[in-house]
């Protein structure tokens, strides 16, 4: 049974496509915040924390880079835990560093099962 996702976007991990017939990558909805640092005006990007003096906005992360919130909210993608998203940014590392040609290290491509080659083991 799958639950309804509310009608505003919450701080979540997810997993989209790029475009329709890509592979799946690691997306993630969060807040940074840029309060200030006791007390004074030196202010740094962090995690947002309940002794935040500021509520920040919603920021979104796809692949590993800055995208909108509405993107990862309304595509079709399931909802993961954090340690699938860290695994899908992982494997992108991997597959840019060490197999550039794969479809993981091209996710805004289409995957071609015709110009694919053939795994290795």
């Amino acid at each position: 049974m799958t639950r309804a996702a509310p009608d505003f976007a919450t701080p979540c991990f997810r997993r989209i496509k790029e475009n329709s017939r890509g592979v799946w990558v690691g997306a993630r909805i969060h807040r940074t915040c840029m309060c200030t640092v006791n007390g004074t005006d030196d202010s740094e990007p962090h995690a947002w924390r309940d002794s935040c003096d500021r509520y920040p906005h919603l920021a979104a992360d796809c692949n590993g880079a800055p995208c909108s919130v509405e993107k990862v909210w309304t595509s079709r993608g399931d909802e993961i835990t954090e340690d699938y998203y860290l695994y899908l940014i992982d494997d992108r590392d991997h597959a840019v560093k060490y197999r550039p040609d794969s479809p993981e290290a091209n996710a805004r491509k289409p995957v071609d099962f015709n110009t694919l080659p053939p795994p290795r083991f």
